[in-house]
């Protein structure tokens, strides 16, 4: 294997990775639930519509 091939897969590799970062909320009786995208969407949604009225 020629050094360029070597670089290439290694920069596949590395193109692969799929970096994830995970969120929790706790209730009450201290259960985790996971923070969904849909989550972080909704609240998005709603302070954008707030931040709209404001405006108006």
């Amino acid at each position: 294997m020629g050094m360029s091939e070597a670089v290439i897969k290694k920069s596949l590799k590395v193109l692969d990775r799929k970096v994830t970062h995970n969120g929790y909320i706790l209730d009450e009786q201290g259960k985790e639930t996971q923070i969904t995208t849909a989550m972080i969407s909704a609240v998005c949604q709603q302070l954008l519509k707030q931040c709209r009225s404001i405006q108006k």
